[in-house]
């Protein structure tokens, strides 16, 4: 019987990734080096450090080890600058829509997030109250596809992860779920990953709460 829903953060419950390129194109304008969609693209999905080496291959000179130390902590105090102007009207379509619904019957949420902001977000949109349980990337030591992050969201709600109904928008993501012992809604392009057990383009184009109820009417037939 599912008794909770882990969402992921980004790209399930909210985008930041407007800010991330905000915060990259500020800091290159400041030292004059090109930057475009096609150079952002690029940047989508790499660390910081490797994004910043993206970055600065399109550089009029090289950088030592010290200056792009410096770099980095400017790009993250320039992401959180960005994503402290988040509130409520932030939250992606049918994000908080959902997340009530489950709540409102009786269904546990958590996030898992490998974002170390995670909180700080959540709390910025305002919904860090919606869920029972919220692990972030200060609190795992192994990034998707390993399962800790799910592993970890089931553990702070006391439940088994079979019990557990994972959201994810990230091929990474799905595997993860997978890999803990739980069904996985695969969102945008993670809906056509092999481990997908249930499709969507995002929340607002299915309904988590009767997706939880048909699970649990198929498992009382067993």
């Amino acid at each position: 019987m599912i008794q909770a829903v882990i969402f992921n953060l980004e790209g399930v419950l909210v985008t930041t990734d407007h800010c991330h390129e905000q915060a990259w194109r500020e800091m290159a304008i400041d030292n004059g080096i090109p930057f475009d969609k096609n150079t952002f693209e690029r940047m989508r999905g790499l660390s910081r450090q490797d994004a910043l080496e993206v970055l600065l291959s399109r550089a009029r000179r090289r950088y030592t080890d010290a200056e792009k130390m410096v770099l980095s902590m400017r790009k993250a105090d320039l992401y959180m600058d960005f994503i402290s102007n988040l509130d409520t009207s932030c939250a992606l379509p049918g994000a908080i829509e959902s997340v009530l619904a489950l709540r409102h019957s009786g269904i546990r949420t958590a996030v898992a997030s490998s974002s170390q902001h995670a909180r700080f977000i959540l709390k910025h949109l305002g919904i860090q109250n919606l869920f029972d349980a919220v692990v972030d990337g200060n609190l795992i030591d192994k990034p998707a596809p390993n399962p800790e992050v799910f592993l970890l969201a089931a553990e702070k709600m006391k439940l088994p992860p079979k019990c557990c109904l994972a959201v994810d928008d990230n091929g990474a993501g799905i595997e993860a779920a997978h890999r803990a012992g739980m069904q996985a809604v695969g969102l945008s392009d993670a809906a056509y990953e092999p481990f997908t057990d249930y499709r969507a383009e995002d929340l607002e184009n299915i309904d988590i709460l009767a997706l939880v109820h048909q699970i649990n009417q198929g498992c009382k037939k067993e």
